[in-house]
């Protein structure tokens, strides 16, 4: 059995003909004959159970949607959190957005007032820490360990001034993923100091390892101070339809805030919401094949590296499709991607996306075609370290 028989195909360059370079931003900005690895997105075709429900809705009338809480979309995603993390939720309670990160910059922009502290984990995509300065707030950096789990002076760093964090979970650019314990130290810390979290959970269906925890799951106290964000862009590869989900309590200063940003957040109209609906129904064969497909080319990245390139050091990430090389021992006087790609043409994204020195850190996404991978680590080990 080949792995494209378990997984969506991802063809190499040459099979795609033009098809990249007309509807992927990444290939297109990409020279001849480079290896595109820097975007979070994947190479393969959407979730025929996606596309399928999509063409359906294409046939009738595309006027305005009955209102997503009484289409069956709302309750669609409440059944799925039902089922897979024992979340009761009403139809009432979720939240229809564009994107997770226009939902974050618009809650902060109701939650926070100047000079107002959000605890966030690094390193960490800008858009985080940029959502909460965009506010008015100050974002406070809480490192990752090497392991990559939490610093243990997560508390050391909450002052009178603290209100909230953000969570990104699984996390973007380590891939990885809390233990459940690590999110119980993290609400019984909002509880004690009544802190509000903002929990980005994009990437909570691309587990390689383990189960997802939402952080709203741990009681009726977590949900209460909790907003998760979330969506199918990331799992059923959607970027380009741009439709996302916010998780709210029943009521409260969080069920507020929604209310007061209104009509600030464009709601994802029927094509949007039949694409949304068709992705939570349930984990389709596509899903199931495409983690598998992930998990394997993990592991051949992570061997291939440790290999042929020892002086970069990669953590098999438990989530998402993302490779954080610690390239600390080049001893590099440049960003590191920016060496790498103008030796190698293997475009990765620096680190100094993520608030780290790009010298030495760079995210490498791995899901593409199993070859294309191999032969750019292959590039990157004979032409760049």
């Amino acid at each position: 059995m080949t792995p494209f028989e378990t997984a969506p195909p991802a063809p190499a360059p040459a099979q795609y003909a033009d098809n990249p370079r007309r509807h992927s931003k990444k290939w297109q900005e990409c020279p001849p004959g480079g290896i595109p690895l820097d975007l979070a997105d994947m190479d393969f075709p959407t979730d025929p159970a996606v596309t399928d429900t999509v063409r359906r809705r294409l046939r009738h009338p595309l006027g305005y949607p009955p209102h997503y809480t009484t289409n069956g979309t709302a309750q669609t995603i409440c059944d799925y959190y039902a089922a897979h993390h024992g979340l009761t939720l009403a139809p009432a309670d979720v939240w229809l957005t564009s994107s997770c990160v226009a939902a974050a910059y618009l809650l902060f922009d109701q939650l926070l007032c100047p000079g107002d502290e959000v605890l966030y984990f690094s390193p960490s995509y800008h858009f985080i820490p940029d959502a909460i300065a965009a506010a008015g707030g100050r974002p406070v950096g809480v490192p990752l360990r090497p392991d990559g789990t939490l610093d243990q002076s997560v508390a050391a760093r909450l002052t009178k001034r603290t209100r909230a964090f953000h969570l990104c979970n699984p996390h973007n650019p380590t891939g990885y993923a809390f233990t459940c314990e690590e999110l119980r130290q993290l609400a019984r810390l909002a509880r004690e100091h009544d802190l509000s979290i903002i929990s980005n959970e994009l990437h909570s269906r691309l587990i390689l390892e383990g189960d997802h925890t939402p952080i709203a799951a741990l009681g009726e106290d977590a949900r209460a101070r909790t907003i998760t964000l979330s969506g199918p862009t990331k799992s059923h590869n959607l970027s380009g339809l741009g439709v996302a989900f916010a998780l709210t309590p029943a009521e409260g200063p969080l069920k507020d805030a929604i209310r007061r940003i209104g009509p600030r957040m464009t709601v994802p109209k029927g094509v949007q919401q039949a694409a949304l609906t068709a992705a939570y129904a349930e984990d389709s064969p596509w899903l199931r094949g495409t983690r598998a497909y992930l998990r394997g080319n993990r592991d051949t990245m992570v061997r291939i590296l440790r290999d042929l390139a020892p002086t970069v050091r990669v953590r098999p990430p438990r989530a998402t499709y993302f490779l954080w090389l610690d390239l600390r021992r080049l001893r590099l006087r440049e960003d590191a991607a920016g060496l790498i790609e103008r030796r190698t043409g293997v475009r990765l994204l620096s680190g100094r996306e993520f608030g780290s020195d790009g010298r030495h850190w760079a995210r490498m996404t791995f899901a593409t075609d199993r070859g294309l991978l191999e032969e750019a680590v292959h590039r990157i080990a004979s032409g760049a370290l």
